[in-house]
């Protein structure tokens, strides 16, 4: 399969990937089981903590957990002047809007919905790639998409999978699913010229002060005294780990991946979520959801395979 960002065989990048696959997918595979149970700790703070403040009070401890861990470590700030229009846009794309997106969509539908959405990354990042002129479309990948996006299809439709599951959550989860792809991609080229937890201290850090205003408006409407331990502990971890350690590990073994095949770890989320999302908030399988979910995996399977997509 074609890859997203090509490399030179003597690119120091090309030898990277060749030199370190385990800790690559080590990273890849600790940074998917973050994001999957951390899927489980934004639906459980939403409950009640509104999505604005959240994805606010969110971004901003994983901000401060990124600034300290690159202080600590004697790392120093520094971001070229060509840079930061980039910087701002990729913080604003990638973090501020993808996660407010997604805890907006937690509080309209299921987990399980939720993360079988989650799953179309890759296909999202084969489209944008396709736009920037990095990829090409085969047939087979168009016969993939059009059977993740019947599965999509049928997960709007079905309405028993699990609790509060509804297509406006599952409308807000794919714009979410776009700002995150189109974040995949164009930290590529500019990741790196930073260190990992430099470029993802810095993105977090712009996208706090972008959504600081959207706090102010919403905290004085929230009765903070009635949020209970178990919602200040998921936005806890959410923040700590499902966010700060989970976008330090995947940048960095995005350094060592092309972005397509960093994106196919995804798989493993809706799996490892879906069951959270059972054992915790009960959600159930229907015969919609299933078929909903095999049409994504599948469709998603038949586009990541080398024999077929190969032109």
């Amino acid at each position: 399969m074609q890859e997203v960002i090509r490399r030179d065989e003597t690119s120091p990048g090309r030898r990277a990937t060749e030199g370190f696959p385990l800790r690559a997918y080590f990273g890849m595979s600790v940074a998917t089981v973050l994001w999957a149970s951390n899927t489980v700790a934004v639906k459980l703070a939403v409950q009640q903590i509104p999505p604005l403040a959240l994805t606010s009070l969110r971004v901003t401890l994983a901000a401060i957990t990124l600034a300290a861990a690159h202080w600590i470590t004697g790392g120093m700030f520094y971001v070229r002047p060509g840079e930061r229009a980039n910087l701002f846009k990729l913080s604003l794309t990638g973090v501020a809007l993808s996660f407010l997106f997604l805890t907006t969509g937690l509080s309209y539908t299921s987990v399980s919905h939720a993360v079988f959405i989650n799953a179309l990354v890759p296909m999202a990042v084969l489209l944008i790639a396709r736009a920037h002129g990095m990829e090409r479309i085969t047939a087979p990948k168009v016969a993939g998409l059009l059977l993740s996006l019947g599965g999509v299809l049928a997960l709007v439709m079905d309405h028993g999978g699990g609790r509060a599951a509804g297509w406006k959550g599952d409308l807000l989860i794919m714009i979410s699913v776009s700002c995150f792809a189109l974040f995949t991609v164009e930290s590529k080229k500019l990741g790196t010229s930073h260190s990992p937890l430099e470029f993802t201290a810095f993105a977090f850090i712009a996208a706090a002060v972008t959504l600081t205003p959207l706090f102010a408006f919403q905290a004085p409407r929230v009765d903070w005294n009635g949020v209970t331990w178990i919602a200040w502990a998921g936005l806890l971890y959410s923040a700590v780990f499902g966010s700060a350690g989970a976008y330090l590990t995947y940048t960095f073994s995005l350094r060592l991946l092309p972005p397509s095949r960093a994106a196919a770890f995804h798989y493993m989320q809706p799996v490892l979520a879906t069951f959270f999302g059972v054992a915790i908030f009960h959600d159930r399988f229907t015969a919609q959801f299933a078929l909903g979910a095999t049409l994504i995996l599948a469709g998603l399977a038949i586009t990541r395979q080398r024999w077929l997509t190969t032109p």
